[in-house]
Parts: structure tokens; C-alpha cells; sequence
């Protein structure tokens, strides 16, 4: 990555913690001035710029966070302004989680709604209670000096990927697919009581079970190819977004289309589980959805 680079990663960190109105003025006017900075620095020392000159100027000039707020009005936020999106969303996930957890009690008739209410339904909110804790500790903290984050430059292109985590990633992908694919046949060699807690349900076998095989295969496909390619081209995005769709629909049809195991602990333990994944899978595919709408571009430069 050579100085320019880092400075443009340096903008883009900025950039993201700004009003979407005012990112393009300040990033157009925060490029030159780092650029200025930098031409003076290697002018003063004599030598080309480099990274390391770069990095000591950026480090000195401040973080990304430490920048941005220096284009926002003076007062006290005990969440960053930065920050409050994803705090927002962290804490409305544990909220509803908690919640899609014990309402089935209010649903079977075994627990009022009223009860539900004063115990489990307001219980939950100790979750975001927990949170706003948490951020106002870290905050005093780094304003002492512990844990004060250091700025590190990321790639400006984001569609870049790491070739030994994906190829690692894929390892263990084939691996555990591996696994579940011959469980049906070594769960009868299992000892003790295994072979009756994990066995499956045949029509579970026979009708919705082997579509998970050509979506695996695909995704691995999918993969693979961008691993060749050593980056995410539109395509592969596109694809990857309708894998995903896929993999809660076939979800949704497990859970809710009949037995799983034949053993009712056990197939109640798998629905939960995997409501939890099909969740997970959801607020990923919304998150990445959102960030491919409001990806942050660097200002064009003017001549």
C-alpha cells in the first residue's frame, strides 16, 4: 500500500463517522490537507514519502473517531454519534431474542401474557441497560489512556479478500459439511444412547433434507471462484445474496414442515438452533444489503 493509499483509507475511516451531507466536502478538503502534510514532512527530512512517514503523521494527526468529531458540534453523547447505528441494532437483536425466546410460554397457555410482561418482557431490557454500561466504562477508560484504540490503514478497495482465511475457511466448510451429510449413517455406530437422541426423521430424509446439497454445493462453487479470483466481483455479490435468501427459505421450511429428529427433546433443541441461525442469517443479509446501498466512495479529485 503506498502513502497515497493510506491516506485515502485515513479519509474513508473519517468519512464514515460524518454526516452522508458533509462526507465529500470534508473528505476532498482532509485528502489535501494530509497530502500537504506529507509532501512538507518529506520535504523537511529530505526523502521520498513512505509509509512509515505517513503513519506518524496520521498517528499524530489523530483516529478516524478523534477527526470526526472535530467536525461536530461541542456536547456530551454517551454513545458516539458514530457508534449509535450498530448500538442500536445490537441491542434490538438481544432484546427481540430474548423475547422470541420466552413468548412460546405465553403462546402454549403455560405462562399470562401480564406475567410474561412484569417478568420475561421487561426482564429483557437488561440487555441494552448492559451495553450503555459497558460503553460508558470503555469511554472512561480511553479518556485516561487504557485501551486507546490506534488507527491502522484497510484496504481502499473492499471487495479484496485474505486467499489463506478463505482457503482455510473452505477447509473446514467441506469438513463440516462432510460430517452432517454422513451423520445418517454413523449415528447407528454410536454409543450408548446417541443412535436414539441423534436419529433423524425419515421423511425428514426423503422430502426436505437433500436440498441442503445443491446449496452447499453452490455456495462452495461460489467460493472457490472468488478465491481464484482473489476478490468479489458484482456477480459473486449478487450470488451470494441469493444464497443466503436460499438458505433461510430452506430453513424456514425445516422448522416449521414437520419432525427433524425423532426424539422430541432433541428436535425441539434443532429448531431453536436453528431459528437462531436463520436470524443470524437475516440481520447479515440486511446488513450487507444496507452497506451495498450506502457504500462510502472518496470525492473525486479537482484539478
Amino acid at each position: 500500500m503506498n502513502p497515497n493509499d493510506v491516506i485515502d483509507a485515513y479519509v474513508l475511516d473519517v468519512m464514515r463517522r460524518l454526516p452522508a451531507g458533509e462526507r465529500d466536502e470534508i473528505g476532498l478538503e482532509l485528502r489535501g490537507l494530509l497530502a500537504e502534510m506529507l509532501a512538507g514532512r518529506a520535504d523537511d527530512e529530505g526523502r521520498a514519502a513512505d509509509d512509515a512517514m505517513v503513519l506518524a503523521i496520521l498517528r499524530g494527526f489523530g483516529t478516524p473517531a478523534e477527526v470526526a468529531a472535530r467536525y461536530r458540534p461541542p456536547g456530551l453523547a454517551l454513545i458516539p454519534p458514530e457508534q449509535t447505528r450498530g448500538f442500536t441494532l445490537i441491542a434490538m437483536i438481544g432484546l427481540v431474542l430474548q423475547w422470541a425466546l420466552s413468548l412460546p410460554r405465553v403462546f402454549d397457555g403455560s405462562l399470562p401474557l401480564a406475567g410474561w410482561w412484569l417478568g420475561p418482557g421487561l426482564g429483557a431490557f437488561w440487555w441494552p441497560g448492559f451495553m450503555i454500561m459497558f460503553t460508558l466504562l470503555a469511554a472512561w477508560l480511553q479518556r485516561h489512556g487504557w485501551f486507546k484504540p490506534r488507527w491502522r490503514p484497510q484496504s481502499v478497495d473492499p471487495e479484496r479478500i485474505n486467499r489463506s482465511a478463505l482457503a482455510f475457511g473452505l477447509a473446514w466448510f467441506a469438513i463440516g459439511a462432510g460430517v452432517v451429510i454422513a451423520l445418517p449413517w454413523l449415528t447407528p455406530h454410536l454409543p450408548g444412547a446417541l443412535p436414539r437422541v441423534l436419529a433423524l426423521d425419515p421423511d425428514f430424509l426423503r422430502i426436505r433434507a437433500w436440498p441442503v446439497l445443491p446449496l452447499w454445493a453452490a455456495s462452495f462453487a461460489l467460493l472457490a471462484m472468488v478465491l481464484v479470483q482473489g476478490r468479489w466481483s458484482p456477480l459473486a455479490r449478487r450470488l451470494e445474496l441469493v444464497s443466503s435468501a436460499a438458505f433461510v427459505a430452506l430453513l424456514a421450511w425445516w422448522i416449521a414442515g414437520g419432525r427433524m429428529f425423532l426424539a422430541t427433546p432433541t428436535d425441539q433443541a434443532a429448531r431453536g438452533i436453528l431459528a437462531l441461525i436463520a436470524i443470524y442469517i437475516v440481520v447479515d443479509l440486511a446488513v450487507r444489503l444496507h452497506r451495498r446501498r450506502t457504500r462510502i466512495r472518496l470525492p473525486a479529485q479537482t484539478r
